[in-house]
């Protein structure tokens, strides 16, 4: 069987453009929250997230290091006090 001189019928060719416009319109909608804006924001809130996050690590460490070092002191006079 020759398919090459078939033609569609003209409400064929609605249905295709019909289903062809609704998934090139889905596609569309689903790559706009991957715009390179929004990559480009959610990147630079992660890296502000993250920085934050370690300038707050930094200081509890340190803290605790304070906190350990004031500890061993106070142990170290009540030891050469007794």
């Amino acid at each position: 069987m020759d398919v090459s001189t078939t033609q569609l019928q003209p409400s064929n060719l609605n249905k295709v453009d019909a289903t062809f416009s609704k998934k090139k319109k889905k596609s569309s909608e689903a790559s706009e929250p991957n715009s390179s804006t929004s990559l480009i924001g959610v990147a630079t809130f992660l890296r502000d997230n993250i920085r934050t996050v370690g300038l707050e690590l930094s200081r509890n460490i340190a803290s605790e290091m304070l906190i350990q070092e004031n500890s061993n002191m106070i142990i170290q006079e009540n030891v050469q006090t007794l």
